[in-house]
């Protein structure tokens, strides 16, 4: 094998050099895979935001690819199967420690180093993180199962029900995977906001029973009036990022006693008043990534509604581009005005 591969870092400006870099590092009970496809997630465009160094390791983690080497030992996997790559904590955990050995690697105590990311052609991780893709997924589906799998988390582990008015606050890659989660979960309504024109078409594609725009206020009455004016049973928060509107407005679209899903992740202090839900009982349940619940890996869930067919998940895919023209695709992710949701790197 070679001693370098091509990898997309950024500069610490912002702009992302593909260049030469070495192989990444082997250890005990690693696996090598060979990628074939990287989304560019919200997280990422945060990151570079964020960044003030130059990278020297790619990032990246909406990952599929072919496995190439395999250590010694009992897995169900083979050189050459197609997989989904979760290489955040199953793909680095102990497998022994405290939150292993109940599936929450993500919270590992004994990570393995982070050998790198999906922008890059090669990657090494144990086999736990590889999820073999079934013969119908292509890897365009198997680029997607890491935010399906988010969400899928998110909504099995903040136990929302069958039936539940569900409300989704924004309708980027995350929230329309919560809107599909959510109607395949046995939702009874899903009311969605939507800031793009081509968003609120997506959100209706993904099985959004009602899709608002985003103006103060809309997203809250639109819950109120499907139900009756008791709020949604379980709202969920996808934004994230740099601005506060969004979590309250999950928290005001809520009915007493109901959940509030904090899944977007923001990247700033906020400043939220907790006072209101205290006294209406809300639950506001954080969540971050996946793991095992009820016996199955959130991946796995995933796989099963993308390989269903009854999701057109794969068609929030807007762009894609070259992995030497990695920084175009990171500019259309910036500009929702070129109608993108979804950009993939092929690798």
């Amino acid at each position: 094998m070679a001693e370098t591969m091509r990898a997309a870092l950024d500069d610490g400006t912002g702009q992302y050099v593909v260049q030469d870099v070495a192989m990444p590092e082997m250890y005990n009970g690693a696996a090598v895979v060979r990628i074939r496809q990287a989304g560019i997630c919200g997280s990422d465009l945060h990151m570079t935001t964020s960044r003030t160094e130059a990278q020297t390791m790619a990032s990246g983690h909406e990952i599929a690819g072919e496995i190439l080497e395999l250590p010694k030992g009992e897995h169900n996997l083979q050189v050459g199967d197609r997989v989904a790559i979760e290489m955040i904590g199953a793909g680095r955990a102990c497998l022994s420690c405290h939150f292993c050995r109940y599936g929450q690697w993500k919270h590992c105590m004994n990570l393995a180093p982070d050998t790198g990311g999906g922008f890059a052609q090669y990657m090494t991780r144990k086999p736990a993180g590889l999820f073999k893709l079934p013969d119908s997924m292509d890897w365009i589906d198997g680029g997607l199962v890491e935010p399906m799998a988010v969400s899928v988390h998110g909504l099995r582990y903040a136990r929302m029900q069958p039936d539940d008015v569900v409300g989704v606050v924004g309708s980027a890659t995350i929230g329309l995977s919560a809107i599909a989660a959510a109607k395949a979960f046995g939702a009874r309504t899903v009311i969605a906001s939507a800031r793009h024109a081509h968003q609120a078409e997506a959100a209706k594609k993904m099985g959004a029973d009602i899709v608002v725009g985003s103006e103060p206020g809309e997203f809250e009455a639109a819950c109120d009036d499907a139900t009756g004016g008791l709020g949604a049973d379980f709202v969920v928060e996808s934004v994230g990022g740099y601005q506060a509107e969004s979590f309250g407005q999950a928290i005001r679209a809520t009915r007493n006693q109901g959940t509030m899903l904090y899944l977007g992740g923001m990247k700033i202090p906020l400043e939220v008043d907790l006072f209101e839900p205290l006294i209406r009982e809300i639950r506001i349940q954080s969540v971050i990534c996946y793991g095992v619940i009820d016996g199955r890996h959130d991946y796995e869930v995933a796989i099963d509604l993308l390989e269903s067919g009854e999701i057109p998940y794969r068609e929030i895919v807007t762009h894609q581009v070259e992995l030497e023209n990695i920084q175009d695709g990171f500019d259309a992710a910036w500009d929702k005005t070129s109608g993108s949701i979804k950009v993939h790197v092929n690798i």
